[in-house]
């Protein structure tokens, strides 16, 4: 080989190996800037901040990564991942820079005294993951660009002044969980496009200023993922907006504590009124069904049947019409059955003596014609069975009656019903069959 060819041979690998360390060292460098640029980032932030109980010591800005510092955590590339500082009695505003923490999945920043706006460049988080500003002082509106941060899960903004709408945006949050909007100054009205969000289990904007009604779209999601909706404690005017959607409108004067959570919740004289949509049979691990003493009105929807986990199902003192659905009867963990001081027409099904865990049985002060089914007495567990008050015919079962002797009925009460005083084919005469009460005396 001439000696010029072997320079230039030379002289091409040593360029390459040159290139080589220039890229090799430029990425360690574009490494060291991203890193420095974070620590720049958050030491601004701590710049902008009162920190009363000196919880920042080691954010110092003399590090070039500040994945050593307090309540910073890092990825395998020393790039920043989570912020937590909740509780650390911190005050002063979010700084718009914070956006540029372009790996953070965790922002926690509860329960402080930050105050000022939520800065919309916290849009750019778009690996954030939760979101978390609640109990502070913050002011201003919830940044339509939120709506942006398409991985976020939670979103917790409670317990602050906030003022302005729900930005419709915030429907595009299609992996969110947890929207928890709650004491703040909200008004406006409840965008209907949070009903988009299929993967919502809780929904909570009580102690708000919100006005109109609670849309369709978002009662709807309580038969899918939705555990809590709550919107009490607002302005709303109660009526569920109706929708074209084959037609059905629901309507709602007062959502009062709307917490139908898998274990149910009293919405006893809660001023709710409007009809039982057949959507509430699907909440299949719903326990307690209280809706006594409202203003429903329409029939029982016999998709309650579905209610394999029902314990309890309240609905006397409302303005319900129609016959008592025949399905409830395959309700077998129901104890506490009270229809009373409704419209209720129509029979007494013979099915709710398959409701062997039965402990109260309440149908009085309605419109029952019929006989009383033998089939209750099938119901050893009965100890209330109080049917008076309707336009009942015929006589009392002796299976029925039978269950004060062998049974742990203590109170039966048919009185105010055109019985004909015989009680099942025996000629035993009742006269006026216990006016109050039979109690077994022992």
């Amino acid at each position: 080989m001439h000696l010029s060819s072997f320079i230039t041979a030379m002289g091409a690998q040593f360029a390459e190996a040159i290139s080589a360390a220039i890229l090799t060292g430029l990425v360690a460098l574009a490494t060291l800037v991203s890193c420095n640029t974070e620590g720049d980032i958050l030491y601004k932030q701590k710049v902008a901040w009162k920190d009363p109980q000196n919880v920042l010591p080691t954010w110092d800005p003399t590090l070039h990564n500040p994945c050593s510092w307090m309540h910073i955590t890092c990825n395998n590339d020393n790039s920043v991942i989570r912020a937590d500082l909740g509780n650390a009695d911190n005050s002063g505003p979010l700084i718009p820079q914070l956006g540029g923490l372009k790996n953070l999945q965790y922002l926690e920043l509860y329960g402080n005294r930050l105050n000022g706006s939520i800065p919309a460049t916290l849009s750019k988080l778009k690996h954030l993951v939760s979101l978390d500003l609640y109990n502070n002082l913050l002011t201003g509106t919830i940044p339509t660009s939120l709506g942006a941060i398409s991985n976020l899960r939670y979103l917790r903004l409670s317990g602050n002044n906030l003022k302005g709408t729900i930005p419709p945006s915030l429907g595009n949050l299609m992996s969110l969980e947890r929207l928890e909007l709650q004491e703040n100054a909200l008004s406006g009205s409840i965008p209907a496009s949070l009903g988009n969000i299929k993967t919502l289990n809780y929904l909570r904007l009580n102690g708000n200023m919100l006005t109109g009604t609670v849309p369709l779209e978002i009662l709807s999601l309580l038969v899918s993922n939705l555990a809590e909706l709550n919107v009490a404690n607002n302005n709303l005017d109660g009526t569920a907006r109706k929708t074209g959607a084959r037609g059905r409108g629901v309507y709602l004067v007062r959502i009062i504590d709307l917490l139908l959570d898998s274990c149910g919740r009293d919405l006893g004289l809660a001023g709710l009124s409007g009809p039982l949509i057949p959507q509430l049979g699907g909440l299949t691990y719903l326990q307690y069904l209280e809706l006594y003493g409202n203003e429903l009105n329409g029939s029982i929807p016999t998709t309650l049947g579905n209610l394999s986990s029902l314990v309890s199902l309240d609905l006397q003192d409302n303005l319900l019409s129609g016959a008592i659905a025949d399905s409830l009867g395959a309700i077998s963990t129901l104890r506490n059955l009270r229809l009373y001081g409704n419209n209720l027409t129509g029979t007494i099904p013979q099915s709710l003596g398959n409701l062997t865990n039965l402990v109260k049985l309440e149908l009085q002060k309605n419109a029952l014609s019929g006989t009383i089914p033998a089939s209750l007495g099938n119901i050893k567990t009965l100890e209330f069975l109080r049917l008076n008050g309707n336009s009942l015919t015929g006589t009392v079962p002796l299976e029925v009656l039978s269950l004060v002797l062998v049974g742990n009925l203590t109170e039966i009460n048919v009185a105010g019903n055109n019985l004909d005083g015989t009680v099942g084919s025996t000629g035993l005469r009742v006269t006026t069959i216990v006016q109050d009460r039979l109690k077994t005396t022992g």
